[in-house]
């Protein structure tokens, strides 16, 4: 009885019932470091995805090989982890963090706007809902590196023929360009793309018209236009494109809603810079 009174026998007892409790943990610890098992929630996501792919059902062979690559991957990913090849790198921790991201956004609850917010929202970003400006013309073509210091001459020569005749065979005028001669209901953007900007500009500031006008400068030379139609950029209204609207605010609450639940994360950190106060 001396002895179960006796503190260093509490001592060892304890330390022992510790010891043991760590070994048995160990164990269990070491076996599942050492199992990987593959669930049947894993055999019918596998099968799902090869049917998805392949149009029909994976066979026994199919399993087999899919079964083993998950394995194999598996077992190199935990030894990697187990040398720590996951540390300090650069690849895996953007990985880690684009992936917390998607979960970050998977449990977002979207909000449902009302009627009165997504009217705000379509008043206030005007430039998400308006049809772009267009135009309608033909071109005639005069190149500076066929026609040199005769360039401009020549263009103004052949603008007074066509507006004096409407006989004039076009196919004849000018000089021979890469692109159309022809463009209807192109976006104004479009036309700055392809001709370059100045020219986009003149071009939208021209009266529709039946004459020739022009020359106008582009980044390729010249050109004679005859604008035929040109309808100015208009925003959308509202009730049309209630669904484009809606979607459109969602998306925004969404970046919104993410961006500050990435920032409640990072707001649990403190961050310190070596050789900075």
């Amino acid at each position: 009885m001396k002895l179960l009174r006796d503190p260093l026998t509490h001592f060892v007892l304890a330390a022992t019932l510790i010891f043991v409790a760590y070994s048995v943990w160990q164990n269990r610890s070491d076996k599942a470091d050492s199992t990987i098992l593959v669930t049947t929630g894993e055999l019918e996501r596998l099968a799902a995805l090869y049917t998805s792919e392949a149009g029909a059902l994976p066979s026994e062979a199919d399993m087999a090989a899919m079964v083993s690559d998950l394995v194999r991957d598996e077992a190199l990913s935990r030894e990697a982890r187990r040398l720590g090849l996951d540390r300090d790198d650069t690849i895996i921790t953007r990985r880690l963090a684009q992936k917390m991201s998607f979960v970050v956004s998977d449990l977002a609850e979207d909000p449902e706007p009302t009627r009165d917010e997504m009217l705000d929202w379509h008043a206030t970003h005007t430039e998400r809902f308006t049809t772009p400006a267009t135009l309608t013309f033909s071109h005639i073509y005069f190149s500076p590196d066929v026609r040199g210091d005769g360039t401009e001459t020549d263009a103004a020569d052949t603008l007074a023929q066509l507006n004096a005749s409407s006989a004039t065979a076009l196919d004849n005028l000018g000089d021979p360009f890469m692109l159309q001669r022809q463009y209807g209901d192109v976006p104004l953007r479009e036309v700055a793309r392809q001709f370059g900007g100045e020219f986009a500009n003149e071009l939208s500031e021209l009266s529709v018209s039946d004459e020739w006008q022009g020359p106008l400068p582009s980044a390729f030379g010249l050109h004679l236009v005859k604008l035929e139609s040109s309808t100015p950029a208009s925003v959308i209204p509202f009730d049309d494109i209630l669904d484009q609207v809606r979607k459109d605010w969602l998306e925004n609450s969404r970046r919104i809603a993410n961006e500050q639940a990435i920032q409640d994360i990072i707001a649990r950190y403190t961050v310190e810079i070596e050789g900075v106060e």
